[in-house]
């Protein structure tokens, strides 16, 4: 075989091999794709895989996320879940921690009053709360007392923390630590802020559990079954970082 051809034959396996490793451009002067090129650009577009799914979802301004996701690590019902720790800084996000939790009875996509679902998407923490004083952490804080309840019930001050002479429950242990989230425009007083969508669903908190139900299920708040962890989360977030609650993004 004729040196000439050799070389033909050799060239054109080069060029089908830098085709399929996207290194030539079919047509372009010279094939190679200049730095910069549409190879680049596209390249530099992919979402890295370690970057979680809720990042495009939170503000900018967001550095610590609290992100309750389901899990089958521990068990295989629809409210098993898994709650994490997530901090950003300058190379990006990075999971600190992860508890066991719990969510509601019937698993995510809370609707009405009532429904046993936990809400979807991203949410502010309206307050930090504990049943002892001072707080654990720095977040805006309220005491939980016996009497505080958040209302259930249908009128003006539904879905609004409330201090009611004679009830005795609001101090139970599954609210030793906790926050309320911020969902159907929570109030803390009756009249501040927006007004709650009647039976759209009230008091969603992050709470622990209560002695013996680590791992039950929830009405639709978030429980992180251990009350260390609990307390941990309350200590670690910070008013700075503008936190968010992700809920199964």
């Amino acid at each position: 075989m004729a040196r000439s051809t050799v070389m033909t034959r050799l060239g054109t396996l080069v060029a089908a091999l830098l085709l399929a490793l996207g290194l030539l451009a079919p047509g372009g002067p010279g094939g190679l794709l200049a730095p910069g090129g549409p190879a680049s650009v596209a390249a530099e577009a992919r979402i890295p895989a370690d970057v979680p799914t809720f990042a495009s979802a939170v503000p900018a301004s967001t550095t610590q996320v609290v992100r309750t996701i389901s899990s089958r690590r521990w068990c295989r019902q629809v409210y098993c879940t898994v709650t994490q720790a997530w901090r950003k800084d300058a190379a990006g996000w990075h999971l600190v921690r992860q508890f066991r939790s719990s969510i509601g009875a019937k698993g995510w996509g809370k609707q009405r009053e009532g429904d046993r679902r936990s809400p979807v998407g991203v949410f502010r923490i309206k307050v930090t709360f504990s049943t002892r004083s001072p707080g654990p952490g720095p977040m805006p804080w309220r005491q939980r007392r016996a009497t505080s309840v958040v209302s259930n019930t249908p009128g003006p001050n539904y879905n609004t923390w409330l201090e009611v002479p004679g009830v005795r429950s609001g101090n139970r242990p599954s609210m030793r630590w906790g926050w309320v989230v911020d969902y159907n425009h929570v109030r803390l007083a009756p009249g501040q802020g927006a007004q709650p969508v009647p039976g759209k669903g009230s008091g969603i908190f992050y709470h622990t559990s209560k002695p013996g139900h680590r791992w039950s299920p929830t009405a639709g708040c978030t429980q992180v079954g251990n009350p260390q962890g609990m307390r941990w989360l309350e200590r670690w977030l910070r008013p700075g970082a503008d936190p968010r609650v992700v809920q199964r993004l």
